[in-house]
């Protein structure tokens, strides 16, 4: 019987890192056994509790800490997957008696204050004087991990997307009807940027919409925005959407103006369906779509270049529309959930 496998998560609550948990339970709950754990006191809203054993954590944060470190020293010689917690509870894992745990790099970003830096990075010091596996989910994040944080050469293995229903949506574009963006509202993310962008060419195509999917903290400055431009009744929230392949196959042309990311799942499930995208230059951007300059419009911060090359890229829609659909089916092996589980089931065996 294989070993039993512990998904570790700051919360089973909605997030990238999170809900790839949901392929573990999919690929794997038919021969282990699998738990996860949230370090955080809160409910489990993502996974099906009668396919994986939930326990959440401590309700402050030194009884988080320390229920973590009971947690972990029940379950010692269990193999433990830790998806972008940080390095403290990289630590105590290893302080507890784990042997090689799977640590999954899911960010870039690792400290945004000075005297955070100290601690944190001998913390991810200590941590690396034990077998640790890194793994990343794309070469962009994997680089910014070796540079800032230790000089180790994590893994990538890219994150595993379901390809049947994105297939099945699957279309080449003939005309811009309808402009997206589907993600969280939140800083850092540049949805404002969006609709500015929609408002540029909205004039000239008049039966042109865009259509925002997600929710967040910026929903309502967003909405404020839109109401006040010329085009309010032709820009619509949806909210979360379920059905996110149909949404993708629903629209004609996706622009993801993200600061920083360290995959982009969206991007991704956009392409996936023949939808022509067009992004800001973060790297994880350019090996999804296999550094296409086409669908690059530059740094968020520099908003002249952005119009000007989206409206290049508007002029040239069916050519975009073309590129797309022709990468779509190059990317689906790339990206296929069955090659993810694969290389991780690999990693475990290896332990």
């Amino acid at each position: 019987m294989p070993e039993n496998v512990h998904y570790i998560v700051w919360a089973a609550q909605p997030g990238g890192a999170e809900l790839s948990v949901n392929h573990y339970i999919n690929g794997y709950g038919d021969r282990r056994e699998l738990f996860a754990y949230s370090l955080r006191n809160l409910d489990n809203t993502l996974y099906d509790d009668t396919k994986i054993h939930f326990q959440k954590g401590g309700a402050g944060q030194w009884q988080c800490y320390l229920q973590y470190f009971r947690y972990c020293r029940q379950y010692r010689d269990e193999i433990f997957h830790l998806l972008s917690v940080g390095p403290i509870i990289l630590l105590l894992t290893l302080l507890a008696g784990i042997r090689n745990p799977v640590y999954h790099i899911h960010g870039t970003i690792y400290w945004k204050k000075w005297y955070k830096k100290w601690y944190l990075k001998a913390a991810w010091t200590l941590s690396s004087l034990s077998k640790v596996t890194f793994i990343a989910n794309s070469r962009h994040s994997a680089s910014i991990f070796h540079r800032d944080v230790l000089p180790v050469n994590p893994q990538v293995i890219y994150n595993g997307l379901e390809i049947g229903p994105f297939e099945k949506n699957r279309s080449q574009r003939t005309a811009l009807r309808r402009m997206g963006y589907a993600g969280r509202l939140q800083p850092g993310k540049n949805v404002h940027l969006v609709i500015r962008l929609f408002e540029e060419i909205a004039g000239y195509y008049p039966d042109l919409e865009l259509h925002i999917a997600g929710d967040g903290a910026l929903r309502p400055s967003l909405e404020a925005q839109a109401q006040a431009g010329p085009y309010a009744d032709r820009i619509h929230f949806l909210g979360w959407v379920q059905d996110v392949a149909s949404f993708y196959g629903s629209i004609d042309l996706f622009v993801f103006l993200s600061a920083y990311e360290s995959f982009g799942n969206v991007l991704a499930e956009a392409l996936l369906t023949g939808l022509p995208v067009l992004t800001s230059d973060i790297p994880a951007f350019e090996e999804i779509h296999q550094g296409e300059k086409a669908f690059l419009l530059g740094d968020p911060d520099d908003y002249p270049t952005l119009k000007e090359r989206f409206l290049d890229a508007v002029a040239q829609y069916p050519a975009l529309a073309k590129k797309a659909y022709h990468l779509s089916e190059s990317i689906q092996d790339v990206f296929d959930v069955q090659n993810h589980l694969e290389a991780i089931e690999t990693l475990y065996e290896k332990r």
